[in-house]
């Protein structure tokens, strides 16, 4: 990280004095905030407030302990030591990306420039990417930290004469009092934007995460004025590094157990900040003197520890698509994170060792010759941004639009709402007019760019409708906008949801959403960039707690189309826009279906006939990562699906089925290696449903279980490796294809 010193030891203006402890804080930090990168420690982002601190402190001290401050040296170092390390990185990263990456990565050149000019926070705020979402959307994500540095390098040197000309005029007590109050009030600021702007505004904004850095500069102009406040009140050596452990031990224990998503993480990060200070505080009351080995390697670590920093995110993202186990992974990163800093450190370290010189100009003149190879990349990448500039004018177009729709929906929804619900709750439903229904339904919209992109084709699907999207909504303002509609009576029939594709919320998020759509159905469209977000999963998950929310599986719908898709893979063309629409259509209308079907079952269950056509589908993520092309093969069929599901669970809940006279006849089991189902557990649970049709789809093993029809699933995949994903266990877009053709071969009289 940046340590604002040449030397990256600490001098005063008397006699060179080294701090071993400040290179402890260094290697402790930088190691708290790798292992968050590689998703072990929850809390790592923590310690980016304790480099805060270290380097508005060190600008301050190393400024200070100069016989003369000097911009043009000061600037110099700062390109030397920091820039050009940077761009080295960067640049190799460009052309490693161009070598091996299978996909296009369409903000790379955008990007790149935000990195190189230092403005990479604000980029990524605009850009709505999500830091705290631990996804490799870019190489660069970590880099936001270095653009507020470099724009506190900046300014520094101004700062600086500032200060001291305050200190000469006036007094050393007022321009320090000064600092604390602005440290103290940026403080302040940022806890409250905490508490009222979207999380990333907060964490990646220069002006409110600017109180780590001004604590740091205050901390060093004590220590400049007035000297360390530690020795004062504890004189005793043991008991000074007994301290020290501790704040090392708190910062530990803060890093493990306090995630982003808790609601008082601003807090933490304050008190993250008061630590350092503290551990600085201590760490510089004495120099140190003796070294044994363990202080000669925490010092090695600490000369290229801005270095470890720069290369991790490259390194994520180089090893985000190799299937491999998490734990080797994790290995293999680290240790190539290692190796790659120490050889980048090196190769621009002329100064160290002259009788290696040789060597380290070999290496230069190699990190060289790869730059270059990435900055001709660099040049060649092709640069969306005219495609993305056509894309939002036809959303503005679109948002003009739906701003008329919401208007007219406002006073059509005031003088229709209670006379649609008197007419609701008489209204006798048959199957024949499910659809008319699904398509008169008082259908709220909130979404993104990409619902704003289809907003038209929503209105003609569904007419009565009220959407309201907007370019890089998050679903953390969603519950805002749904509260503000119920206040006006407008809240609808149904809700859909088309976000996802800039971010997640937190659990108590969507938890509030639920509280006030009351019982009214949600459906969420799920996203296609979920390699880049990882939102998918948690969609799911959560659904499957909720009886009133659903997933619209646009993902898998979507795949293989490119043709719904601009260049970024995300929004909609006009055939995106006609699929995206009926995608939605299609799971309201299941959705309804199902509830129809689930009253006209209670009133047929005598009809042994008509039992004897359903059909229940028993599994986990085998028959979840196909439902949506079985549930369009077999749309009066049941299905049970649960990813936990052991031979346990499933024989109670046979069982609770048989109770309460609710099993259908025809069974089918689908699951993969996950449930560990044997075969002696197939034959207790076909001896348990011994009046039942039984199916088997066994796609790990081939063998026969009396009673029930094996589907020998396995086979097809033995001949057809394309069926599986490069994880060997989940069925590829074809393996879901071909079961499910399968299936509806096998019971096509259902």
């Amino acid at each position: 990280m940046n340590y604002n010193v040449v030397s990256k030891d600490i001098y005063d203006k008397d006699s060179k004095k080294y701090y071993k402890y400040l290179d402890y804080i260094r290697v402790f930090a930088c190691f708290l905030v790798m292992f968050y990168h590689f998703g072990v420690l929850k809390g790592g982002y923590l310690a980016v407030c304790t480099f805060f601190v270290l380097s508005g402190y060190l600008s301050f001290v190393s400024a200070y302990n100069k016989d003369k401050f000097s911009f043009k040296d000061y600037y110099k170092n700062k390109i030397l030591h920091l820039y050009l390390p940077l761009l080295i990185v960067v640049l190799i990263s460009v052309g490693l990306i161009n070598l091996i990456s299978t996909g296009s990565y369409l903000s790379l050149k955008p990007e790149v420039k935000s990195v190189l000019f230092g403005y990479n926070n604000f980029w990524q705020l605009n850009a709505n990417m999500d830091y705290f979402a631990r996804h490799v959307t870019s190489p660069f994500m970590h880099l936001w930290y270095i653009a507020i540095l470099f724009q506190f390098d900046l300014v520094f040197p101004f700062i600086y004469k500032f200060i001291r000309k305050v200190e000469r005029n006036h007094s050393k007590n007022l321009i320090t009092l000064i600092v604390f109050l602005l440290a103290s009030l940026s403080a302040v600021y940022f806890y409250i934007k905490s508490k009222d702007s979207n999380l990333m505004l907060v964490y990646y904004n220069t002006f409110t995460r600017i109180f780590s850095l001004l604590f740091g500069l205050w901390l060093g102009m004590i220590h400049s004025y007035y000297g360390s406040l530690a020795i004062k009140f504890f004189k005793p050596l043991p008991i000074r590094k007994c301290i020290l452990y501790i704040y090392f031990l708190i910062l530990l224990i803060m890093s493990i157990c306090v995630s982003s998503t808790n609601k008082n993480f601003a807090i933490f990060m304050i008190v993250s900040t008061f630590i350092s200070m503290r551990l600085i505080g201590y760490a510089t009351v004495q120099p140190s003197i003796k070294f044994n080995d363990f202080d000669k390697k925490i010092k090695l670590f600490a000369s290229f520890s801005y270095e470890i920093y720069l290369v991790q995110y490259p390194i994520i993202y180089l090893f985000d698509n190799i299937n491999i186990n998490i734990i080797l992974k994790i290995i293999l990163m680290f240790i190539l994170n290692l190796v790659v800093a120490y050889i980048i450190n090196y190769g621009l370290s002329f100064k160290k060792n002259k009788d290696r010189r040789f060597i380290r100009f070999l290496v230069f003149i190699t990190l060289i010759g790869f730059s270059i190879f990435g900055f001709v990349k660099y040049i060649q990448t092709e640069d969306h941004s005219k495609e993305m500039k056509e894309l939002e004018n036809q959303l503005t177009v679109n948002e003009k639009m739906m701003q008329e729709k919401q208007e007219e929906y406002a006073r059509k929804m005031q003088e229709e709402n209670k006379a649609w619900e008197e007419e609701l709750a008489s209204l006798e439903i048959n199957e024949e007019e499910l659809k008319e229904l699904v398509t008169n339904l008082s259908l709220v919209g909130v979404g993104d760019s990409v619902m704003l992109g289809a907003v038209d084709n929503l209105y003609k699907a569904f007419p009565n409708g009220y959407f309201d999207a907007k370019i890089s909504r998050t679903p953390w303002v969603a519950n805002g906008i749904l509260e503000d509609l119920k206040s006006k009576n407008m809240l609808g029939d149904a809700i859909v949801f088309g976000l996802g594709a800039n971010g997640d919320c937190s659990e108590s998020c969507k938890d509030d959403i639920l509280k006030t759509i009351g019982d009214r159905k949600l459906f969420w469209v799920n996203v296609t960039n979920d390699q880049n977000v990882h939102v998918n999963s948690r969609f799911k998950a959560y659904a499957e707690k909720h009886d009133n929310v659903y997933v619209i599986d646009w993902e898998t719908i979507s795949k293989d189309h490119s043709d719904y898709f601009y260049a970024d893979g995300i929004h909609l063309t006009v055939p995106g826009r006609k699929a995206y629409v009926e995608a939605i259509y299609d799971n309201i209308y299941n959705v309804y279906l199902n509830d129809l079907k689930q009253k006209k079952e209670e009133a047929v269950k005598a009809h042994e006939e008509e039992l004897k056509n359903k059909i229940t589908f028993y599994g986990n993520d085998l028959l979840l990562n196909a439902f949506d092309l079985l549930h369009t093969y077999f749309k009066n069929a049941n299905f049970s699906i649960d990813k936990n599901y052991d031979y346990q669970s499933l024989k109670e809940t046979i069982e609770e089925a048989k109770e309460n006279n609710t099993l259908d006849y025809r069974l089918v089991f689908a699951f993969d290696s996950i449930a560990h189902l044997t075969k002696s557990d197939y034959e207790s649970l076909v001896s348990l449903c011994d009046d039942n049709e039984v199916y088997i789809v066994l796609v790990n093993d081939s063998y026969s279980v009396e009673g029930a029809e094996v589907i020998d699933f396995k086979e097809m995949i033995d001949t057809n490796i394309s069926y599986l994903m490069i994880d060997g266990k989940h069925l590829s877009s074809e393996g879901n294809t071909a079961l499910s053709d399968l299936l509806k071969s096998k019971l096509s009289n259902e």
